[in-house]
């Protein structure tokens, strides 16, 4: 359970979204040059119900560098 850093009340997981229907946000961390790999992962997003505060969390953070 995360609590709001605003007004500490319960924060509610919700859908980040962009114009593009369906789609998920990621973050990329791209090795340098052509060939360098790309690692990622799902984006969290939580949104406190009172105040409207939204947190953006990595949901898989070691999995960009390792």
């Amino acid at each position: 359970m995360e609590k709001c850093s605003r007004c500490d009340s319960e924060m509610k997981e919700a859908k980040l979204s962009s114009d593009i229907v369906g789609t998920k946000a990621y973050l990329i961390n791209k090795e340098p040059g052509i060939l360098g790999t790309q690692k990622q992962t799902e984006v969290v997003c939580m949104v406190c119900p009172k105040c409207g505060h939204i947190e953006l969390f990595a949901k898989s953070p070691a999995s960009l560098w390792n």
